[in-house]
């Protein structure tokens, strides 16, 4: 008889196991998201009266240079003067130093003219009509100047 006992069993076990709830399925968790960079929250508008920047001002060209006097450009149509050495104005929207860069924005959107320096920074540019000079080149799909020395930039007379 113990042959039909263990057989009963094991047919009772077959039965309990295959009558249970299926398992569940594994959830998805997404890996934690990171900034890979500091977050940017803009400066509110200053408010001083914006300067015009419609009309072009002469800029002398620098010295041991064989280009002529170069005419500035509004800083919102630099973006058509890249590659060109010329000088570009207008009001400074904020500026804003990372690590050893420092850089000087004319708006808050991140996606025009900047000028960029490794090497300088300036106290109290914010509102203030200023001229820098020099290769506009593109990065990152914005056009900048690369400061190199304190003469590129200028506030505006």
């Amino acid at each position: 008889m113990k042959p039909i006992v263990a057989i009963a069993l094991l047919a009772l076990l077959l039965v309990a196991c295959a009558t249970s709830a299926p398992a569940p399925l594994p959830t998805y968790t997404p890996l934690p998201t990171y900034t890979p960079y500091p977050t940017y929250t803009p400066l509110p508008p200053p408010t001083l009266a914006p300067v015009a920047t419609a009309k072009p001002m002469p800029l002398p060209a620098p010295t041991g240079s064989t280009a002529s006097a170069a005419k500035c450009v509004a800083w919102k149509d630099a973006a058509a003067h890249v590659g060109e050495t010329t000088c570009v104005r207008g009001t400074v929207y904020s500026t804003n130093k990372s690590g050893s860069t420092f850089f000087i924005d004319f708006d808050g959107t991140r996606a025009s003219f900047y000028g960029v320096s490794f090497k300088w920074t300036w106290d109290d540019l914010r509102g203030k009509c200023v001229e820098i000079s020099g290769k506009i080149s593109p990065y990152n799909g914005r056009p900048q100047i690369v400061v190199e020395s304190k003469e590129q930039v200028k506030i505006c007379e």
